[in-house]
C-alpha cells in the first residue's frame, strides 16, 4: 500500500508537472516578443513614387544582326507582357547606347549620322508600347557616351558627357520617340550610368559630367522637351570613391543637390548591399543624410539600380557558383537570385528605404538576357542578376530560369501592394530590435503594410493601428521557406484572409521571412 501511495503520488506529481510544462509552453507561445504600432505621428512626408525593375531592350537578341540573331520575337514580348503585368513596376529604368540602335559614326566632317529607322529601334518600341500602354513612368538615358564602345582607338569618336554632338544627339532621338512616335511615358532621363566610376565613359570626372548635364538641361529647354522630360541624377553609385578624382561618391549626391536642383526632376543613385548592412536594420541609417537632404528639395528620389552584392563566405559562394555555370559571369552575377533568402533580403532592403524616405527602389534587374560582362555579347558571360532568362532556351534550358526565380515573389507584392502617390507610416516598436522591419501605407482606401523577420526564430508581433483598417477587408500574403502560394504563372496569391478587429491583431512571423497585409486582392 505504501508503495502504492508513493507510485500514486509519484504519478499524480507527473501530471501536475505535465500540466504545469504545458500551461508554460502555451504561455510562452501566446506571449509576444514585440508590439508594433502605426500612428498618425508616423506619417513621413516624402513624395512615393512606387517601386520598379530595369528593363532593357535585349541589345545582343533584337535583330538579326544581333550577336544572337533576332531571338525577341513577338511571342517573347508578349509572355514579357504577361510576366510584367503580376509584378506590377510603378517606375521603369531603360538605359541603351547610341551604337545599339541609331548612331551609325562620324561622317568626314565629324557629325553624326543618325538612323532612326532601324530594326534596332524598333525592338526598343516593343518596351516603350507596354510602358506607354499602362502609363508607366520611364527613367530613360544612355550608358555613357558613344566612343566607350568603339573598340578601335584609331578611329574618331565622341568620348565626353560635355560633348554638344552628344547633347544634340538625344535631344534628336528623344524627340523622335516622345514628339514623332507619342512615348510620353518618358519622363526622366540619365545622362551617364554611375559616372563616379571608372568603368563610365565620364571616368568619375565630376566637371565633365555637370558641365553636359547642364548642357543638355539647356538644349531640353531649346527643343521644348522640357515640357516632357527632365533630368534624373546622379546615379552615381555610392559605395565606391574614385582613386584619381578628389570628390567622393556621397559629395556626387549632395553636389547634385546644392548646384544643379534646378534642372533636376528626380534624383538617384545606386545601391549594392553586402547582407550586414541589411539585415541588420542599419540600411535605414545608411541613406538618411542623402534623404535629408534630397527631400528638402521637395522632389521625389528613387534607387536608380538595388541589388545584393554578398561578402564575406556568401560572396566566395557566389563566385564558386559563377564559375560553375556554363553561362554566368562570375564576376557581375548574383547566383543567390535562385535562393528563397534573396527574396526576403530584397525586400528588406525596399522596406528600409521606405522607412528611410527613399521615393522607390528599381530592382537591378528584370531578366538575365538583356546583358553580358562587357556587353559584347559572349553567351557565357551572362550577367545573371534577373527574375527570370527569357531566353532559357538558348542557355541550357533550366526550369529555373524559364520561371519566375523566388526573389520576384516578394518584389512583385512591393509593386503591388505599395502604389505610387501613398503616404508612408512608420512604426513604433515596444522594444528595441534590429531583426524586425515594419511600413505602412495609405491612399485613398487602400491600405498596406509590410514586415520582415531577420531573424533565425519565428515572432508573434501585436499590431496596432489609429490609421484606420481598411473596410474592404484585409489580404494576407507570406513569404516563407514552405509557404508561398502562386497562381499558374508562379507570382503570389493571398495566402489567406486577415482576421482582424479594430483593436489591432497578432501576426506570426515566422524565421526569416516576409509577410504582406493589404486591401489589395491578388489573384
Amino acid at each position: 500500500m505504501i508503495k502504492k501511495g508513493i507510485h500514486f503520488l509519484a504519478y499524480g506529481a507527473l501530471i501536475i508537472l505535465g500540466l504545469t510544462l504545458t500551461y508554460c509552453v502555451n504561455k510562452k507561445q501566446k506571449q509576444v516578443d514585440v508590439s508594433i504600432t502605426f500612428s498618425e505621428s508616423g506619417r513621413l512626408d516624402f513624395p512615393f513614387i512606387g517601386h520598379g525593375v530595369q528593363w532593357s531592350a535585349y541589345p545582343h537578341a533584337d535583330s538579326n544582326e544581333a550577336e544572337w540573331g533576332f531571338l525577341m520575337t513577338d511571342e517573347k514580348w508578349e509572355e514579357l507582357y504577361k510576366r510584367l503585368d503580376f509584378v506590377n513596376p510603378h517606375i521603369i529604368r531603360v538605359m541603351d547606347v547610341s551604337t545599339w540602335r541609331y548612331y551609325k559614326g562620324l561622317d568626314e566632317s565629324g557629325s553624326p549620322i543618325l538612323d532612326f529607322n532601324t530594326q534596332e529601334v524598333k525592338s526598343l518600341y516593343k518596351l516603350l508600347d507596354y510602358c506607354q500602354k499602362r502609363n508607366i513612368p520611364v527613367l530613360f538615358g544612355e550608358w555613357g557616351a558613344p566612343g566607350l564602345w568603339n573598340l578601335d582607338e584609331s578611329i574618331p569618336e565622341i568620348e565626353r558627357a560635355d560633348d554638344p554632338r552628344w547633347i544634340k544627339m538625344i535631344t534628336k532621338y528623344l524627340n523622335h520617340l516622345i514628339i514623332e512616335k507619342g512615348y510620353t511615358c518618358i519622363k526622366y532621363y540619365n545622362l551617364v550610368n554611375e559616372p563616379n566610376g571608372y568603368w563610365a565613359s565620364t571616368d568619375g570626372d565630376w566637371e565633365q559630367w555637370q558641365t553636359g548635364y547642364r548642357l543638355l538641361a539647356k538644349e531640353l529647354e531649346t527643343t521644348g522637351l522640357n515640357k516632357y522630360v527632365t533630368l534624373s541624377g546622379p546615379d552615381a553609385v555610392t559605395q565606391w570613391d574614385h582613386p584619381k578624382h578628389p570628390k567622393k561618391a556621397h559629395d556626387w549626391v549632395y553636389s547634385t543637390v546644392t548646384d544643379l536642383d534646378t534642372i533636376t526632376g528626380l534624383y538617384d543613385f545606386h545601391i549594392y548591399a553586402d547582407q550586414d548592412l541589411i539585415r541588420s536594420g542599419n540600411f535605414i541609417s545608411y541613406l538618411q543624410p542623402f534623404t535629408s537632404e534630397i527631400n528638402k528639395t521637395k522632389k521625389p528620389m528613387v534607387l536608380g539600380e538595388l541589388g545584393m552584392k554578398y561578402s564575406g563566405a556568401l560572396k566566395e559562394e557566389n563566385k564558386k557558383r559563377g564559375e560553375a555555370d556554363p553561362y554566368a559571369g562570375p564576376d557581375d552575377s548574383s547566383m543567390f537570385v535562385y535562393d528563397y533568402f534573396y527574396g526576403v533580403d530584397m525586400a528588406d532592403a525596399a522596406i528600409q528605404s521606405m522607412l528611410a524616405e527613399v521615393g522607390g527602389a528599381i530592382a537591378w534587374d528584370l531578366d538575365d538576357a538583356m546583358h553580358t560582362v562587357g556587353d559584347l555579347g559572349e553567351k557565357n558571360q551572362l550577367k545573371k542578376w534577373g527574375m527570370w532568362n527569357i531566353l532559357a532556351e538558348e542557355f541550357g534550358n533550366l526550369e529555373a530560369d524559364k520561371t519566375p526565380r523566388p526573389w520576384s515573389y516578394t518584389w512583385a507584392l512591393l509593386c503591388n501592394t505599395f502604389p505610387p502617390g501613398s503616404d508612408i507610416f512608420k512604426p513604433e516598436f515596444s522594444i528595441k530590435n534590429d531583426s524586425i522591419r515594419a511600413v505602412a501605407s495609405i491612399k485613398e482606401d487602400v491600405f498596406s503594410m509590410a514586415f520582415v523577420n531577420q531573424s533565425d526564430a519565428s515572432k508573434l508581433i501585436e499590431v496596432k493601428s489609429d490609421l484606420g483598417w481598411s473596410k474592404k477587408g484585409l489580404f494576407l500574403y507570406e513569404y516563407s521557406e514552405d509557404n508561398r502560394p502562386v497562381n499558374a504563372k508562379g507570382f503570389p496569391v493571398v495566402t489567406r484572409r486577415l482576421d482582424f478587429k479594430p483593436q489591432g491583431f497578432t501576426l506570426s512571423l515566422k524565421e526569416n521571412s516576409v509577410v504582406f497585409i493589404s486591401s489589395i486582392e491578388l489573384k
